[in-house]
């Protein structure tokens, strides 16, 4: 019986064991293939909210562009700014700080300038503006609006004074003419509550002479606007 026994004890051993290893939760990737739960760390993806972090930045910066170019060309044809329309608007460099479009005698530093190029579109007519990159400051391309015209200027000038001081206008004399940049849109004339636009507007800076008496005027380059600063002293 001894040898039956042991036997028996022999082969109840080996089902327990059998019984345990089968009963045993698994462990590591299977437990997890089950599940269906990745066993390896989460990868985040570039989300398109994160590749185009920059667009709205970009954006900003071209309608402020925009809308400084309008404001600026509305001002220099004195004309509404809902009659122009904006063609295209472009990131560039250009080639020195005054926008590649310095006078003769002004002075531009040398280095590459970010800002934008502007195509606008007035009366059937195209044209060109550049700005600076935050569009403070804006310069209308020669050629593209009517080109600069001392004569109609001074005309313009005389017409003006003339006016003002009730003469006739020969009897307005020109004293001096000189190329000038003023400040801003009102010609560095602007009133207490006008709203002038910050931005750099060639034009021309006339004296001249009635009735004993000099007169400082500005005007933009075509003679369109004209403003008086007062007699000279």
């Amino acid at each position: 019986m001894k040898p039956f026994k042991r036997l028996m004890m022999t082969m109840i051993a080996v089902t327990t064991l059998a019984l345990v290893v089968a009963c045993s939760p698994q462990t590591g990737e299977p437990e997890a293939a089950e599940t269906g739960v990745p066993t390896t760390p989460d990868v985040m993806e570039p989300t398109e909210e994160m590749e185009e972090g920059e667009t709205p930045a970009a954006e900003t910066g071209a309608d402020a562009a925009s809308a400084a170019a309008v404001a600026q060309l509305a001002a220099e044809l004195e004309i509404s700014e809902a009659e122009i329309e904006v063609v295209s608007v472009e990131a560039t460099e250009f080639s020195d700080s005054c926008l590649g479009l310095g006078g003769a005698a002004e002075s531009c530093l040398q280095a590459i300038t970010p800002g934008w190029l502007v195509m606008l579109s007035a009366a059937g007519q195209t044209y060109e503006v550049h700005t600076d990159e935050t569009a403070q400051q804006v310069r209308i391309a020669s050629g593209s609006a009517s080109a600069a015209d001392p004569d109609a200027a001074t005309a313009a000038a005389v017409a003006y004074l003339a006016g003002e001081l009730g003469v006739a206008e020969g009897e307005i004399e020109l004293v001096s003419l000189e190329g000038a940049e003023f400040s801003d849109s009102c010609l560095g004339l602007g009133q207490a509550d006008e709203s002038c636009l910050q931005a750099i507007t060639p034009g021309w800076l006339i004296m001249l002479g009635a009735e004993g008496q000099v007169y400082e005027l500005h005007t933009d380059e075509t003679g369109q606007q004209v403003r008086l600063s007062g007699a000279v002293e």
